[in-house]
């Protein structure tokens, strides 16, 4: 038997899928909001900016980027999870998305629940660094050496559970070796550690700023951790060539609270990668060190599981605990 009530909570649900329905098309009819969740001069924040204008263009309404940090990235996420589904308040999304929910107890959100997928902007391999002072010039060598030597060689990232941090993990578990976990405040403290000899390993993005360091014989890159090599940096060999399987790139997109009617997640997947076929933004990834990756929806949510299910392997097999 179906209550007044059962009637009531159908006839509601029923009005506000007409409204999204009727309001996603005549979408967009307003500015928008895009919200990064870490402070403003970050790789998300430059490439949220560096789109502003195109976008702008491509829909015919205002971008507002507005930088909502606190907790890892969890405060600005929790904002837009919280949002209306309209299309109105989107999410500068990475691989923290992902892995914050996994290191962090009161994260309080879902990448793969919680969010629409909309596009996936860039990606980019990670480098692995490694100080001189260590006489490996493969990924072979160096892991001969972490077993000739256990404890003797220590890695550096940018906090615990940043992507270099677990990709290390990672790298750790695919080659049977235990490296010492050195956190820092900051990518930038951390290549300097290796800079120093502080440690001795580091996997971080590539940047103009890497590449004169290993130019000038001050850090040694072994290798990408794309699952080949890329186009970026075609000398350099892939992890993979050595540990077979071996994968993790960095990716950077944007997102929707769940919810957000399919056009509205459509047209907003277009306008995304018209910007990413523009010549300026090629140039402007192509000078962080980044590719464009145009996706659909559904090809972005599949990266967003497959990211999910190999961090919760690795935090897993690594004894990493939420804190």
């Amino acid at each position: 038997m179906i209550t007044r009530r059962r009637l009531a909570a159908i006839a509601a649900a029923a009005a506000a899928f007409s409204f999204a329905t009727a309001h996603a098309a005549g979408f967009p009819e307003r500015p928008i909001k895009v919200v990064v969740p870490f402070t403003a001069g970050g790789t998300g924040d430059v490439l949220v900016r560096s789109m502003q204008p195109l976008l702008e263009r491509e829909l015919g309404q205002p971008i507002v980027v507005e930088n909502r940090t606190g907790a890892s990235g969890s405060v600005g996420t929790q904002h837009v999870k919280n949002s209306a589904p309209d299309g109105y308040t989107l999410l500068q999304v990475g691989n923290t998305t992902v892995t914050t929910p996994l290191m962090q107890k009161g994260a309080g959100y879902d990448m793969a629940k919680d969010f629409a997928p909309l596009g996936l902007v860039a990606t980019t391999p990670m480098v692995f660094l490694l100080n001189p002072s260590v006489p490996a010039k493969t990924i072979g060598e160096l892991v001969a050496y972490a077993k000739a030597n256990p404890g003797k060689l220590e890695f550096s990232s940018a906090g615990r559970g940043s992507l270099a941090h677990l990709a290390t993990e990672s790298f750790n578990q695919a080659a049977g070796i235990q490296m010492v976990f050195v956190p820092y405040q900051g990518s930038a403290a951390a290549t300097a550690a290796a800079l120093s000899g502080e440690v001795k390993v580091a996997l971080t993005t590539p940047s103009t700023a890497i590449n004169s360091f290993v130019s000038s014989g001050r850090l040694r890159m072994l290798a990408v951790s794309s699952a080949k090599r890329s186009p970026l940096l075609p000398g350099v060999p892939a992890i993979s060539e050595t540990l077979p399987g071996f994968a993790v790139d960095a990716w950077f997109g944007l997102a929707a609270p769940a919810g957000t009617p399919p056009k509205v997640v459509s047209r907003l997947n277009e306008a995304i990668n018209k910007v990413l076929a523009d010549p300026a933004m090629q140039e402007k990834l192509k000078s962080l060190g980044m590719m464009p990756s145009p996706v659909t929806p559904q090809e972005f949510a599949a990266v967003v599981r497959e990211d999910q299910k190999l961090w919760t392997r690795v935090v897993k097999d690594g004894n990493i605990e939420a804190q």
